[in-house]
């Protein structure tokens, strides 16, 4: 890992040996950070700037033995970035982690990210299929904590965090099982069906996710999308990129029980899409859930769609820059939300990059306000 790393240690060995990511954020910077984050998601200040260093390339990598030599270095250069950001792990296996534990082929393109081909044709196929247990030696989890047991032995010791693998929500889990186009058929022919597998798939993301916080001790910090950092006992984080393709009654139908299931069980949902979904906001902000926070990607999905949301979940806003011609940079954008909208919504403005950008944006308005 580096030459100040300790030996590799798995799940159910001894304490860390090693907590140079104290040393390198230093102990006060970490608490105070934790406090400011817990703050903000309690509902204290209108923003919040988070910027990570761009350079976590060890994401989505198969070599476990290149992942571990990547950490080290990784977590060093978060020390340096500003902003209020944490030592985390991404164990980033791609979209494809929770619906593996239900079978089908993966693919896993030299260069790309990998996916799966759907392991059942409808629905009836998919309700006859038991998925693997959620320690399977051979599943992403499995990975992900040993990967966690090793990185906190070498350089992460108490102070790391880990993010969940890849976590996808119910329906976005069953639409990779279930033939994509076999399962929407079925939300008008079998609904009681649809139904019936949404519920199963829940149940099995409770009982992963919980076997995720058991087994770091609660070290979960949220999804690997979006880049904010959301401790588990605030809310679990993932994504719902189907929205797009569904209409808002469908959607309702289909995943407001669900999402009602999730935020009872941990509290606080924060979701993460990337396309065109406004039209689902009163459905996040429906009053039976506690959405936290919603990521939304401009100009597919704008803020003025979004007043359902306004005075309960912050905001994290992304600027597709190519597909726009409204906003010259990523800051002019976010100076915008801030000047016209800042008295309604609270913003999380999480760089993905350590760039002159970010850090111009960041001194600007301020790590938290």
């Amino acid at each position: 890992m580096c030459e100040e790393s300790s030996p590799i240690i798995r799940p159910g060995g001894t304490a860390p040996s090693a907590d140079l990511a104290t040393r390198w954020f230093g102990a006060e910077k970490l608490r105070s950070r934790l406090k400011t984050v817990e703050a903000f998601w309690s509902g204290q200040g209108r923003h919040l700037v988070s910027i990570t260093t761009g350079k976590h390339g060890y994401r989505q990598l198969r070599d476990a033995a290149a992942i571990l030599k990547s950490i080290g270095p990784n977590l060093k250069a978060q020390a340096e970035v500003p902003g209020v950001n944490l030592p985390s792990l991404f164990p980033d296996y791609g979209t494809i982690s929770l619906p593996r534990y239900w079978g089908g082929t993966v693919h896993w393109p030299e260069g790309t990210c990998p996916y799966i081909d759907p392991v059942a044709g409808d629905v009836e196929a998919a309700l006859r299929i038991t998925p693997a247990r959620v320690d399977d030696p051979r599943q992403d989890a499995a990975r992900a904590l040993t990967l966690f047991e090793s990185a906190r032995a070498g350089v992460g010791g108490d102070a790391l965090w880990m993010r969940s693998i890849d976590m996808q929500g119910p329906l976005n889990v069953a639409a990779m099982v279930v033939d994509q186009e076999e399962l929407m058929m079925a939300m008008y022919e079998s609904p009681s069906r649809v139904e019936r597998l949404l519920e199963r798939v829940t149940g099995f993301m409770i009982e992963l996710v919980d076997h995720l916080i058991d087994s770091t001790r609660g070290r979960i910090c949220g999804n690997i999308w979006p880049y904010t950092f959301l401790p588990i006992s605030r809310g679990l984080s993932f994504t719902e990129d189907i929205m797009p393709l569904v209409s808002d009654q469908l959607y309702r139908r289909f995943a407001l029980p669900y999402l009602r299931r999730l935020s009872d069980h941990y509290g606080g949902l924060l979701i993460h899409c990337c396309g065109h979904w406004g039209r689902h906001a009163a459905t996040l902000g429906d009053e039976t859930l506690n959405v936290i926070g919603a990521e939304f990607h401009y100009p597919f999905t704008r803020i003025e769609e979004l007043d359902a949301l306004a005075g309960r979940a912050v905001l994290i806003p992304y600027l597709a820059l190519d597909n726009q011609h409204d906003f010259a940079s990523t800051a002019d954008y976010y100076r915008h939300l801030l000047d016209r909208f800042g008295h309604r919504h609270r913003f999380w403005f999480a760089w993905p990059d350590d760039t002159e950008e970010a850090r111009g944006f960041l001194e600007s308005v301020g790590e938290c306000g």
